[in-house]
């Protein structure tokens, strides 16, 4: 994923916590102007540009601490840092993303909410540092008796950036359907299948959920 703008982390700190856009905001200004932790939250940006990049080595060792001290020393041992999916001086305008500060952080000084927030940012900004999430798409056919069964997933080979969160590797950012994000096991063509219990589920179609503050950010 990319780094932050303001409008993604409103969105994801939404879905996440239920805080609205104005309470994120505060929330941002906060760690931003108080703390000091994290870089200007007022952006539509989110990339940095290439004078940042020598901070970069900075900001990890500043967020190595608590739960995100063995992420940050792994990216910090990649030489060099892998830096192509946020680096991009063309989208930047005023401002670049929101990533941390170079200012050591005290994890106890940080209120509940501040802490949320903070953890949002830092977990994405290891994550666009981090090495690609690696997998194999696979599409099966079971054939039982005279009816073909289909179904589609992943099979993963490395976790990569998405080691940073505790969901399931389909879980972070993917909005396809549930028959694509889902994780299968490693097969081969062939296989012989066992047919360990057979049911039939009727249903009906639901319209769209109503909006959410997350949603209406996604759609403006």
């Amino acid at each position: 994923p990319a780094a932050y703008d303001l409008t993604e982390l409103q969105r994801d700190a939404n879905k996440k916590y239920g805080y609205s856009a104005k309470q994120t905001l505060s929330l941002m200004q906060s760690l931003y102007e108080t703390h000091k932790l994290l870089t200007y939250p007022r952006t539509d940006s989110r990339y940095i540009t290439k004078d940042v990049v020598a901070t970069l080595p900075e900001r990890l060792r500043a967020i190595a601490v608590g739960p995100y001290k063995d992420a940050a020393n792994a990216v910090l041992r990649t030489k060099p840092l892998s830096t192509k999916y946020i680096v991009n001086d063309a989208k930047v305008t005023d401002h670049h993303a929101i990533i941390p500060t170079e200012q050591y952080v005290d994890l106890n000084k940080l209120s509940r909410e501040e802490r949320h927030i903070y953890d949002l940012v830092v977990r994405r900004f290891l994550a666009v540092l981090s090495a690609p999430f690696e997998y194999d798409e696979v599409q099966v056919t079971v054939s039982f008796g005279n009816r073909n069964f289909y179904t589609k997933g992943k099979t993963v080979k490395a976790m990569g950036w998405k080691a940073m969160y505790d969901s399931s590797p389909g879980d972070e950012d993917d909005d396809g359907d549930d028959l694509s994000s889902q994780q299968l096991p490693a097969m081969t063509q062939g296989a012989p299948v066992f047919a360990r219990d057979i049911k039939v589920t009727t249903g009906k179609t639901k319209p769209p959920a109503r909006y959410t503050e997350a949603t209406l950010l996604t759609a403006m």
